[in-house]
């Protein structure tokens, strides 16, 4: 379990190597209140013009920020992503090498490098060659150029003369027209990179597969065939996708740093963000701290540092977030059906003990990486959950329908990642051996399942407040009243929980039921 002081000390770490963008926080402020006094913007006036990367359930979007956005700009935050840098200069009619210079590399800590090509793109956007709603259409036509087979000698340019060719294309078919010409050089580095993941995961977890789990989460930016192009160097390597794979696989501050630069990109900036994917692997070469410590290191900083008033990407800050980019009905038809089968194992009498702990414990993230993501590709799986979702029918009454068997029941020892055991899981009781009641093991492990199912979260210890405002904000987005369920959960998990007559499978999955037919 992680202390107190070292969360302290980590938090502490962090913001000291975040001092220069403190200083630069007052300094964002003054640039934003000059510019737009220049152009009579209003909050409301240049959020319309700002855009952010939304991505759900694998589409990609740039929306509008808010007023309220740009009015904490004003009191002293700052944003965080290049997206936002790059549609705010726009807004202030500034130039390519001023958005590159005085806001990028101001602000975030580097700028554009023109041979990678997710950076040759924002340099097309800015000089007003595509708008920014289309970028992932062309990202899309440029990698069917990367696998044209066109004949004749292969050309290369020096980075200042690509630069320049770059800068002064004056349509989007000249600038596919140079991306076709000088597609080795661009080629090149995405070969180099693919080579180069394979070989970090080689270092970090001794073969593919010993990641797989992890790199699965990854699926809320790319998807499997996705992240098969990039390993082939066929694909685009974006920094947010680059960023969500060191935080799912926790690479050490080498590899990531020689990721980066395969990629073509510059190294780690000053943004929250990349400063605590910078601190984990620091953390983890110093402390080696086990996997589910560091995600919780890695939550609570971007909750403690977002109170703070810096602006944070959650998607990249969640450890479950593929299981977070779920429907409200796949989470629900989840959460039933883990519940359904435990209870079928208690009727059974098998709870899952062995002379090493809870068995089916140690399944967790294989549960939540693994047998969620293909569930929720299967058809007959997707039909089921509907037919529940849509039935003004009771839990009792379809007690009888089939349900998929997901790890909870597998009783594995351990995980193929060999990750912690059970017991040292923090964010779950160890079982005792002369417990009175098994069940209430259950009843832990499977709260604690919702929680991170419904929140993308890792749960940690007890259900305090915190938590509980968590799950209540998430089940309101999803339009549920969740209150029964939230009680249960404070009942069931909370500082002073214990056993009682409603610390049961049935009063949960009845809670469950009721959220989906009251919300």
């Amino acid at each position: 379990m992680i202390s107190t002081d070292s969360r302290d000390s980590f938090l502490e770490a962090i913001e000291e190597r975040l001092k220069d963008y403190n200083g630069n926080k007052i300094q964002f402020s003054s640039f934003l209140e000059k510019q737009m006094d220049r152009f009579d913007y209003s909050n409301t006036s240049l959020a319309k013009k700002v855009f952010h990367r939304v991505e759900r359930k694998g589409d990609v979007q740039y929306l509008p920020v808010t007023r309220q956005t740009i009015g904490a700009w004003l009191k002293g935050s700052m944003p965080s992503s290049r997206e936002i840098y790059v549609t705010l200069g726009m807004a202030f009619e500034m130039k390519l090498d001023e958005i590159n210079y005085v806001l990028l590399e101001t602000y975030m800590g580097y700028g554009l490098y023109c041979k990678n090509i997710d950076d040759a793109m924002w340099i097309a956007v800015i000089n007003g060659l595509f708008p920014i709603h289309e970028f992932e259409t062309v990202k899309e036509q440029i990698e069917q150029i990367m696998l044209e087979e066109i004949p004749g000698e292969h050309r290369s340019l020096d980075t200042v003369d690509l630069w320049t060719l770059l800068a002064e294309a004056e349509s989007l078919p000249a600038f596919y027209d140079i991306i076709r010409e000088y597609r080795d050089d661009f080629k090149e580095g995405a070969k180099r990179f693919g080579q180069c993941l394979e070989e970090v995961i080689q270092e970090e977890y001794g073969y593919f597969d010993k990641a797989a789990w992890f790199l699965r989460d990854i699926g809320c930016l790319h998807c499997e065939a996705q992240f098969s192009k990039i390993r082939a160097g066929k694909a685009i390597v974006t920094r947010e996708w680059l960023l969500r794979f060191c935080i799912a696989l926790q690479p050490s501050i080498e590899s990531i740093e020689k990721l980066l630069a395969k990629a073509q990109m510059a190294p780690l900036g000053i943004t929250p963000v990349e400063m605590i994917i910078e601190m984990i692997a620091k953390y983890k070469a110093d402390s080696l701290a086990n996997s589910q410590e560091l995600w919780i290191l890695i939550e609570s900083a971007a909750q403690t540092l977002q109170k703070k008033g810096y602006e944070m990407n959650e998607d990249l800050c969640r450890k479950y977030n593929s299981v977070y980019e779920l429907t409200p009905l796949q989470k629900w038809w989840i959460c039933i059906s883990i519940g359904k089968q435990l209870k079928n194992l208690e009727s059974m009498k098998d709870y899952g003990y062995e002379k090493t702990g809870y068995a089916r414990y140690s399944s967790v993230d294989r549960l939540l990486f693994d047998d969620v993501n293909r569930n929720r590709k299967n058809q007959a799986f997707k039909n089921a959950g509907t037919d529940a979702w849509e039935s003004l029918k009771t839990w009792p009454e379809y007690q009888s329908w089939e349900f998929p068997n997901l790890a909870a029941a597998k009783n594995v020892p351990s995980d193929a990642l060999e990750m912690e055991k059970f017991e040292d899981y923090c964010y779950m009781r160890k079982p005792n051996k002369f417990s009175k009641d098994f069940r209430m093991n259950d009843i832990y492990y499977f709260g604690s399942l919702l929680y991170s199912i419904w929140t993308g979260r890792c749960y940690q210890k007890d259900f305090d407040d915190t938590m509980a405002e968590n799950m209540a904000l998430e089940l309101e987005r999803a339009g549920l009243d969740g209150s029964s369920l939230l009680e249960m959960l404070r009942l069931n998990l909370g500082e002073d929980a214990c056993y009682h007559e409603s610390a049961n499978l049935e009063h949960m999955l009845d809670a469950l039921d009721q959220m989906k037919k009251t919300g």
